[in-house]
């Protein structure tokens, strides 16, 4: 299926904003649709992406989505598909600007919680072979996160979810030996919870996911069985923020992730 009016009038409107919640681009899914007597129906939504990306291949361009690992909420967005982060970056930001960027990455993936404080990015950008001035550099990183590479709050930085979803590859590939996959989602685990025997990492949406109505809780690995000691999100849905304590072993069915551990946090 080829696309339609509907189909360009919602890629006009995703490519001014690319990167969006669930519930924001299935709105504009709906009023492109409507605007052309389009069928909108939720069970069409995903074919409906489908058909925009076949059109997209040609141009290294691909619609995607992410689970944010700070809350669970669903991100979708337009990005580019080349591996190179440089390609990806190139227009917008100078290549002093990339080499701070790749070393705020470097700091974080090599981090025991996924994040970097706005003092050692400032430290960094002036150790530079180019140095940055100060108030460049906070300028930049308020850019990167207006941008969605980056997320911060209190001065503390982490992997922004278009940096989750354009930078997936080339992060595996430059840190191989140091990513760490969610033992549910199998998703890239940064900022997450550890267990303390087997160092299994699990997003704290989906350890809420999985812990939903257990009444005891232990590692999802299923070689290891320890308690889960941490504190697990009650999901959005129960309509409380209350955490739950993990209790005692109970019986498990997922195993280990294939990556190296990284250090527990």
């Amino acid at each position: 299926m080829s696309m339609k009016n509907a189909h360009r009038l919602f890629l006009r409107t995703l490519m001014s904003r690319q990167f969006m919640k669930e519930g924001e681009i299935k709105t504009i899914y709906q009023k492109s649709c409507e605007a052309y007597d389009e069928d909108c129906s939720d069970d069409q939504f995903q074919g409906f992406i489908n058909t925009v990306n076949r059109s997209l291949k040609p141009l290294f361009l691909e619609i995607r989505h992410v689970v944010s690992e700070d809350n669970g909420v669903l991100y979708f967005g337009l990005i580019n598909t080349t591996e190179d982060e440089h390609s990806k970056m190139a227009t917008d930001y100078s290549p002093n600007d990339i080499t701070l960027f790749k070393k705020a990455i470097d700091l974080i993936i090599n981090s025991d919680d996924g994040t970097v404080s706005s003092l050692d990015l400032i430290n960094c950008a002036a150790d530079l072979e180019k140095k940055m001035a100060c108030s460049y550099t906070e300028k930049l990183l308020e850019r990167l996160v207006l941008d969605k590479w980056m997320d911060e709050s209190s001065g503390i930085y982490s992997l922004g979810g278009r940096a989750m979803l354009e930078l997936e590859q080339y992060l595996r590939r430059v840190y191989e030996d140091d990513i760490v996959e969610c033992m549910m989602c199998k998703k890239i685990a940064l900022k997450c919870q550890t267990c303390e025997q087997c160092e299994g990492k699990l997003h704290k949406h989906c350890a809420g996911k999985y812990f939903a109505g257990r009444a005891q809780h232990m590692c999802p690995n299923k070689n290891c069985g320890a308690p889960w000691t941490h504190d697990v999100p009650v999901l959005p849905s129960s309509r409380s923020n209350v955490t739950s304590k993990g209790k005692g072993p109970a019986s498990s069915t997922v195993g280990p992730t294939s990556h190296r551990s990284r250090r527990s946090r």
